[in-house]
């Protein structure tokens, strides 16, 4: 029997990721007529100083998702998370390098990810958890466990591996963006960190899955990650589908 098809790029896939953070849209949407919160912050602007703070908040973050860590005896458990995320990677851009739909796409769902998931963890729990905590704490004890409490729940809804290497990741990387809105009071400054994380991430992971050769994509697809058994689930490989008529000829490269 001939091997099923590696996933390939389809829109309909990219926007079906892209539309799962929109689910937590909900929650800025309940905390709306809290009263005195304001999720976008006391401070809220889209100016140079904003950008300044993102970019210096953006580089530690990036320097972590980049950096071989896993090679690191260590952290030999951030393999999985690097796994997962290759994963991901191969389902939402497939096979085949394709730099101009990749970058397209990459740009729709980390747009979609750094708005929704800021509004919702940042802008609105965090932000209420503070404000409810007000009621009986100190401030600074407050933004404290509003900080915590918030990436503890980006993390464990972020947990894509079967260990705790993607839960511990994503509660650091909720940690950084919390701390970046708790410093300025400035949603925008988070949005823009977690646009940049997610944009330089999946575009090194894409070129990462393309160059990786079909037995390793096979592994990917094939494996029993949650995120991996999860993908399948949502997006599924056709068993025996023909390539298009583009790719039968068509060098492991595209536009």
């Amino acid at each position: 029997l001939p091997a099923s098809p590696l996933p390939r790029f389809a829109w309909r896939t990219v926007v079906t990721f892209a539309a799962n953070p929109a689910a937590f849209l909900v929650i800025p949407l309940l905390f709306r007529f809290a009263p005195g919160l304001d999720v976008l912050g006391a401070n809220w602007a889209t100016d140079r100083m904003a950008l300044r703070h993102g970019l210096v908040g953006t580089a530690p973050l990036l320097a972590l998702t980049l950096l071989p860590l896993d090679r690191i005896p260590a952290f030999s458990s951030l393999r999985e998370v690097t796994t997962a995320s290759k994963t991901i990677c191969l389902y939402a851009f497939g096979a085949r390098l394709v730099p101009l739909r990749a970058f397209a796409a990459a740009t729709l769902l980390a747009g979609s990810a750094a708005v929704c998931e800021e509004l919702a963890f940042r802008g609105a729990l965090m932000g209420g958890a503070e404000r409810l905590c007000l009621q009986l704490l100190p401030p600074r004890i407050c933004a404290l466990i509003a900080l915590a409490a918030q990436a503890l729940l980006f993390g464990r809804l972020h947990s894509y591996t079967a260990s705790a290497a993607y839960f511990a990741a994503a509660t650091v990387a909720g940690c950084a963006f919390g701390a970046a809105f708790l410093a300025t009071r400035n949603l925008a400054v988070p949005v823009l960190m977690h646009f940049a994380v997610d944009m330089v991430s999946f575009l090194v992971c894409h070129v990462q899955v393309s160059r990786s050769g079909e037995a390793e994509q096979r592994r990917l697809i094939g494996g029993d990650s949650p995120i991996a058994t999860a993908l399948r689930g949502l997006v599924g490989v056709p068993p025996g589908a023909p390539p298009r008529a583009d790719e039968r000829s068509a060098p492991q490269q595209g536009a």
